[in-house]
């Protein structure tokens, strides 16, 4: 028999993440790893029988290989806590890992809604990605060091995609997609204030967020969703203006940080000095 663990990464999500864990019941172990949580995450999974990891991950690659470092399954199945995976993509994966193993890794669909709304095409990967390997032997993914959305690799044969899809709820309507914006921009902006890659917001960020709306709404059929496809399209384009704009003001209060530490530390070897 294949052992396989479900992996689920939360950050205070706890009015999610009950629904989510009890549709992971057909795995043979669940661990949640609680990055900073104040809510009822941990209660809600411990709940659930899950393995609790709690802890301090400033970077979504540090979160991501803390829970596999923990997951004693062949294969490690990734899911979010605003997702859901109903009867029968489970049945699917089973079978899969069970009888028809073509891969060491597999592509699972998603099926992304705006309240209950399906919205399936447009999508780019900023705000949602209608794909993504999640189903994967355990060792062979690893992340780059980002705070949001990190770039994955993934050794061994890949296993094509599955037909069912992840269910996954972006929000209770328009404003909760507002509020996913918002989240993904501040941690995207970190990033490029790390990187140093703050600079130019006005012109950065314009190229990119053209070059996303015609990707998301052109390229991914947006338009087929109607006004739904275009507002997705539109906010994901804003996403690297927000990114850019306040990566650039994160490097200057950093900068005035260090420039006003400097200015104190100063007189201080100086009295010193004085005092010899």
């Amino acid at each position: 028999m294949v052992r396989l663990s479900a992996l689920v990464c939360a950050q205070n999500q706890d009015a999610q993440l009950s629904e989510c864990l009890r549709k992971l019941a057909f795995c043979d172990e669940i661990v949640v790893v609680a990055d900073r949580c104040t809510d009822r995450s941990q209660e809600i999974a411990r709940r659930h029988g899950a393995v609790v990891i709690d802890g301090i991950f400033p970077l979504e690659s540090q979160r991501k290989a803390a829970g596999v470092a923990a997951c004693s399954g062949d294969w490690i199945l990734e899911v979010e806590p605003d997702e859901i995976v109903d009867a029968a993509l489970a049945w699917e994966i089973r079978a899969v890992l069970q009888i028809h193993k073509a891969g060491d890794w597999y592509d699972l669909p998603i099926d992304n809604y705006i309240g209950e709304a399906l919205v399936r095409d447009g999508w780019t990967g900023d705000l949602s990605a209608r794909r993504e390997a999640r189903l994967y032997r355990r060792g062979l993914k690893a992340w780059e060091p980002r705070r949001v959305n990190a770039p994955s690799a993934l050794a061994g044969r890949p296993g094509g995609a599955l037909k069912g899809a992840i269910r996954r709820r972006l929000g209770a309507d328009v404003g909760g997609l507002v509020d996913r914006l918002n989240r993904l921009a501040a941690l995207r902006a970190e990033d490029l204030a790390d990187s140093q890659e703050a600079g130019g917001p006005a012109l950065v960020g314009l190229f990119q967020a053209v070059g996303v709306f015609l990707a998301a709404y052109v390229v991914h059929g947006g338009w087929r969703e109607g006004r739904l496809g275009f507002l997705s399209a539109s906010l994901a384009a804003m996403l690297p203006v927000l990114s850019q704009t306040l990566a650039g003001e994160i490097a200057e209060a950093r900068r005035a940080a260090v420039e006003a530490g400097a200015r104190t530390a100063q007189p201080r070897a100086v009295v010193g000095l004085a005092g010899r």
